[in-house]
């Protein structure tokens, strides 16, 4: 059902097409809840359950993940969860396109639509992070940068992490000061090694995710030169699956979503609860001060997912000449729909 071919299929277009990099989306938010780590009662697995490989990045915005596996929503519902930590996003597709994995929460970037394109069983079955305002990933420079202001940056080394949707925020952002990439230096360099070289002077300015961006901010090493561009909403990252695993187990796909809908549901509602700061901070190493100082993550309660922003991305990529495909892939022909619409009426409409 899968085969080997599948896998150099899309190893070999990533080789050339970087997965879309990642960021976080979140609110500004206070710290009301003490910073000491609760305890986390455990989690009673049947013995019947149905076993499902989940892969994700160990970092902050993938948390629903993390919370829905550590209050037990998987396992309420019939699910022994394996969550299998990995280095990037293409690994995931990878190994979901293969059925090694059954879900995987990553972006939907370039490699993402190069596979589909090819004919890897990939089906998004949720939506996963968005931006909010102020963003996540603010454009940042040194606190000692004599730069104030976007349209300063005309000729200079600017950063993002990855080729993809970071480039879609920093284009943006530049677009408040009149500019656009073609009119600066771009630069890929991983987040931290972009905060490097700032401090260093060897970049004038970088796209910083959370929660670095925060931290440089409160060490005193980095200045946001802009937070607040046209981003709001934009779904760069999704949960996906196996199509062909989604028709043999309809069930459990729908259970599974339900059970990542709470997590998404409790994280909107209480980000700072102390259980979800202590559960974050297990699977990222995340210092939970700093969790609850960041922008937080912006989550779908019922799980909707933005097609037409599927396309403009998707538009983007192909300008960038990130893409094989002539034309935008129909989003609704990836989007699982009656799975989600199966989740929903398994934990209900908000």
């Amino acid at each position: 059902m899968h085969t080997n071919l599948n896998r150099r299929r899309f190893a070999a277009l990533a080789a050339t097409l970087p997965l879309v990099g990642v960021t976080g989306t979140y609110a500004q938010s206070t710290p009301e809840a003490p910073m000491e780590p609760v305890a986390i009662p455990p989690v009673e697995v049947s013995p019947d359950a149905l076993e499902v490989n989940i892969g994700f990045l160990p970092i902050m915005i993938y948390a629903p993940i993390y919370v829905a596996l550590e209050k037990g929503y998987y396992a309420e519902r019939g699910l022994d969860v394996k969550p299998t930590p990995m280095n990037s996003g293409t690994d995931l597709a990878v190994m979901v396109s293969t059925n090694d994995l059954q879900f995987a929460l990553s972006g939907v970037g370039p490699a993402f639509w190069n596979g589909i394109d090819t004919g890897l069983p990939l089906q998004i079955v949720a939506p996963g992070h968005e931006e909010g305002n102020p963003v996540a990933t603010p454009l940042m420079v040194s606190a000692e940068s004599e730069i104030t202001a976007v349209e300063e940056l005309a000729g200079k080394k600017v950063s993002v992490n990855a080729p993809g949707a970071t480039e879609y925020w920093l284009q943006k952002a530049l677009e408040t000061g009149g500019l656009g990439i073609g009119d600066i230096d771009l630069q890929y360099l991983t987040f931290p090694d972009a905060v490097a070289a700032l401090t260093s002077g060897a970049l004038d300015a970088a796209m910083i995710g959370e929660p670095l961006a925060t931290q440089g901010v409160q060490d005193g090493s980095l200045r946001i030169l802009s937070n607040d561009f046209d981003v709001a909403g934009v779904q760069v990252t999704a949960l996906f699956s196996n199509s062909d695993w989604i028709d043999a187990n309809p069930e459990a796909a729908a259970n599974f979503v339900a059970g990542y809908i709470q997590a998404c549901r409790d994280l909107v509602d209480e980000p700072n609860d102390p259980l979800n700061l202590t559960i974050i901070n297990k699977y990222t190493n995340v210092p939970m001060e700093l969790i609850a100082a960041s922008v937080r993550p912006t989550y779908q309660v019922n799980a909707a997912i933005n097609l037409d922003n599927l396309v403009v991305l998707q538009e983007f990529f192909a300008e960038r000449e990130l893409l094989a495909v002539s034309e935008p892939i129909d989003p609704a022909t990836v989007v699982r729909q009656d799975v989600i619409d199966a989740a929903l009426e398994l934990v209900g409409s908000r």
